[in-house]
């Protein structure tokens, strides 16, 4: 009798642990520079995806950034439109947004969160790139993975020229290899894995979440703020990331020595 009350405690605690992990957050700090030959001063961006049911507070976000960019899933069906409101005012709230459509959003309407972007400020990407504080060299481009577009990327870079400075976004990550070898993007970031979401040791549905760079472009995936199905999480802990966004080190040293010339 005992091992069984000792086995039910044990397993409560683990899902007290599991729905804690579920609702803390951690902040992920990284500095990242793109290739490409734009010059611009370095800024900070924030990302964050996969917010699904969770509520947003001002409190969570200290940083002073220039630019906060959605992975997408920032709904899901029966998350209630004040809540939508707040979240976006938490966010429109520290610097512009940039967002892209996940593959739970529009189960709310696609046309009533539309509109509700579009009412805080919010730039949707729809499969289309801008240029970043009026620099023609620094582009953002982002994708409607799931709208499943034809010629979707395409389309997307159609404006990006391969000396730009890219930095892509896509809510799915499972398209970063095709880009990268077709596309001029130098930052490619993505969340949709929930890194998992309930880890067992080395094993889970997906991988964790994680920054890598090779030969020069950085991608980054996202463990996500939010849960899907149960709010539970273990091995795979919320997440958002503030960035600092630094020119390529040569196009830097070129115009640092153009400046003393």
């Amino acid at each position: 009798m005992k091992w069984i009350i000792r086995m039910a405690l044990a397993g409560v605690g683990l899902l007290a642990w599991m729905f804690r992990s579920a609702h803390t957050e951690k902040k992920r700090v990284a500095a990242v520079h793109l290739s490409g030959d734009a010059q611009f001063p370095p800024f900070k961006l924030l990302f964050i995806s996969d917010v699904h049911r969770r509520k947003l507070r001002h409190k969570m976000f200290s940083d002073q950034v220039d630019l906060v960019v959605i992975g997408g899933d920032f709904v899901e069906h029966g998350v209630p439109e004040q809540r939508i409101l707040e979240n976006l005012k938490v966010l429109s709230g520290l610097a512009p947004v940039y967002y892209v459509f996940g593959n739970n959003d529009r189960e709310i309407g696609e046309g009533r969160l539309r509109k509700l972007l579009e009412e805080q400020g919010v730039t949707i990407l729809d499969d289309e790139s801008v240029e970043l504080f009026g620099n023609p060299k620094l582009k953002l481009t982002g994708i409607d993975y799931f709208a499943f577009r034809e010629n979707s990327i395409e389309e997307a870079f159609c404006t990006v020229d391969k000396h730009d400075s890219d930095i892509f976004i896509s809510h799915t990550p499972f398209v970063f290899k095709h880009v990268k070898q077709h596309y001029p993007a130098s930052l490619l970031m993505a969340g949709h894995t929930h890194g998992g979401q309930i880890r067992l040791g080395r094993f889970g549905i997906f991988e964790r979440g994680s920054l890598v760079v090779s030969e020069g472009v950085t991608e980054l995936v996202s463990n996500g703020f939010g849960t899907t199905t149960l709010p539970l999480r273990l091995g795979a802990k919320a997440e958002f990331h503030i960035l600092e966004i630094c020119p390529s080190p040569a196009v830097r040293d070129l115009a640092q020595s153009s400046s003393i010339g």
